[in-house]
């Protein structure tokens, strides 16, 4: 039968000790005393005592705890705000999801809904669902959308996208939501089974996530009449005014790849929105360095400088996103029977906290937790470190030749972090192959692979635009959990591709003498890394500094990497069966096995 979504199940015996101690019969906890209440349900501050008993808030109000065995918060001149809800997260942006929680609940973010993108390709699916509960006892709430599309085109992994697996994913009362629908075209078209998955989802009651950016009125109204029932990639006043007329939950969205909130909270104020009670914010997996500003704490600041109402700005992140995945009975507010994640704040102004409480229990003061949070064996759970290819770990150079019957080739032309154009090159060949002497002598132009990870297959191409002087960088950061190599040298391509398996995958730049300028280790799954976030701050930026002296010319480039396989963005992306054009859904040409 088909459930709602739960956070926190209450037990018979937590019931009666809740009401005993709203009653005044029962001690509570914990108090907090003489603080100011953001009440998210009225828009109003109001001076009031918490009284919290387990995990749950028993009441809010003037009455006075007299008894002697709470312990007690004494909050005056303190503003007391619900936990904040990250409604569409990314937790592995080579930070892993551990490390991610423990940054991000720091800071008072007490829920995160996130995407499954990365254990989904690479974890089986009783793997999957065990994950999902393992971080499920966590003090900070992660919940997971499950992906009906993999964002790149993987044939060989089509298993993985099974409307019944899909569905018996979405029955654990750890998944809130399908989606992002980033291949809605196919969705719309009638792609058997991601309709299938999405008609479980409706049934079992689980959101449905687009992923529509630059859509039309007419198309909205079909991806909103097949059930999509919030939309974060509006990025301008009208795109998301758009999506509110038609019903969709609009997420505003402030990431590393793309700030807008600066275009969309002033729009929409100089629209006159009179119902901000359907609109979110997400940092939408931003890279680490943007971390050091925070987090949903960093939103609500930005939201209030750009002219929004303070207490509308708490809303988008506390009981906008409780109510549109209809538990705001359980959080998102702070009244009787929520669960207790209250943040203590110096100021309405400031919403960084003091102290978060979560799941009725101190957790973190002054932006660091009081313990830390588990970490797993993510080898045995189904993310290990890479391997070296074969016996001798040796990949040969003539991997990364670009093989063309052509004068002409079809190249990858980066306009920014996210988008490609198809430029037609004239190229020079030998027996089938392009000279290496037209990419050295050029001025921009660089091989480009995806390698399998077992070394199967390589799909070959070239790309402009990414760097002037970049002899080889390998990663197994990618959006296909396949291997990305980039450069001018493909003995320093070989190399570099052997360095970055010996270290369990990772990100790893080579200069000529195939010396390592930078190297990043990733041995979770070849993606993520064990390190803390403040220490991938610095070490994230490492990378984009070396990449800038060696002629990289735009921002973020982390997640170029990311999407260089991904299909949901323009023009050409790899593949596993080759250089893949979006629009047409070709194979230009196709990939070499191994």
């Amino acid at each position: 039968m088909a459930t709602a979504m739960k956070v926190r199940e209450l037990t018979s015996e937590q019931w009666d000790g809740l009401v005993a101690c709203a009653r005044g019969k029962r001690e509570p906890d914990l108090v907090i005393e003489n603080g100011t209440v953001l009440n998210v349900y009225s828009g109003e501050l109001m001076p009031a005592n918490i009284w919290i008993i387990g995990d749950r808030i028993a009441y809010v109000g003037p009455r006075r705890y007299e008894g002697t065995a709470a312990r007690v918060f004494d909050a005056t001149g303190k503003v007391l705000s619900p936990g904040y809800i990250e409604p569409h997260a990314h937790p592995f942006q080579l930070y892993n999801p551990m490390s991610y929680a423990e940054a991000v609940l720091a800071r008072g973010t007490t829920c995160s809904v996130n995407d499954d993108l990365v254990v989904h390709l690479n974890m089986e699916f009783s793997q999957v669902g065990r994950f999902f509960e393992m971080m499920s006892g966590l003090p900070i709430k992660m919940v997971w959308s499950v992906r009906l599309d993999p964002q790149a085109h993987l044939p060989e992994k089509k298993d993985k996208y099974r409307a019944y697996e899909l569905g018996r994913l979405m029955k654990s009362p750890h998944v809130w939501q399908a989606g992002e629908l980033t291949d809605w075209k196919s969705w719309l078209d009638g792609d058997e089974e991601m309709k299938e998955a999405s008609l479980a989802a409706k049934h079992m009651r689980r959101r449905i996530e687009g992923h529509s950016a630059g859509a039309s009125w007419e198309t909205l109204n079909a991806l909103t009449a097949a059930g999509v029932t919030a939309d974060h990639e509006a990025i301008n006043t009208e795109e998301a005014l758009r999506r509110l007329r038609l019903g969709i939950w609009t997420t505003l969205r402030h990431s590393s790849l793309r700030p807008d909130l600066p275009d969309l909270i002033p729009g929409l104020i100089e629209a006159g929105l009179k119902n901000w009670s359907r609109l979110m914010m997400t940092t939408d997996g931003p890279t680490p360095e943007y971390l050091s500003q925070g987090y949903s704490d960093y939103l609500i600041r930005l939201a209030i400088s750009l002219g929004l109402d303070p207490i509308i700005a708490y809303q988008l992140v506390t009981i906008n996103p409780a109510t549109y995945y209809g538990v705001e009975e359980e959080i998102g507010g702070i009244a009787p029977g929520r669960i207790a994640d209250i943040l203590i704040l110096s100021d309405l102004l400031d919403p960084t906290p003091e102290t978060v409480i979560a799941d009725g229990r101190p957790v973190a003061q002054n932006g660091r937790l009081l313990e830390p949070l588990p970490q797993p064996n993510w080898a045995e759970i189904g993310l290990p470190p890479l391997r070296p290819l074969g016996p001798k770990g040796t990949v040969d150079p003539d991997w990364f030749a670009v093989h063309t019957d052509s004068d002409t080739f079809p190249v990858l032309n980066l306009q920014n972090p996210a988008i490609t154009r198809r430029v037609d090159v004239a190229v020079p060949t030998t027996d089938g192959r392009i000279d290496d002497a037209f990419v050295t002598a050029s001025d921009d132009i660089c091989y480009l692979a995806m390698l399998n990870r077992q070394g199967r297959w390589v799909c070959n191409g070239l790309i402009k635009n990414f760097a002037t002087d970049l002899a080889a960088l390998a990663s197994s950061y990618t959006g296909a959990s396949e291997i990305i190599v980039i450069g001018r040298d493909r003995a320093a391509m070989a190399a570099a591709v052997e360095r970055m398996l010996e270290i369990g995958g990772g990100i790893v730049i080579l200069d000529n003498e195939h010396n390592v300028l930078n190297e990043l280790p990733l041995p979770i799954g070849g993606a993520l890394s064990h390190r803390p976030v403040a220490d991938l701050v610095g070490l994230s930026k490492e990378i984009a500094d070396v990449l800038a002296d060696l002629g990289h010319t735009h921002y973020d480039p982390i997640y170029t990497l990311l999407f260089l396989s991904s299909t949901h963005l323009p023009e050409l992306r790899l593949s596993s069966e080759g250089l893949f054009e979006v629009k047409t859904k070709r194979v230009l040409i196709p990939s070499r096995p191994l």
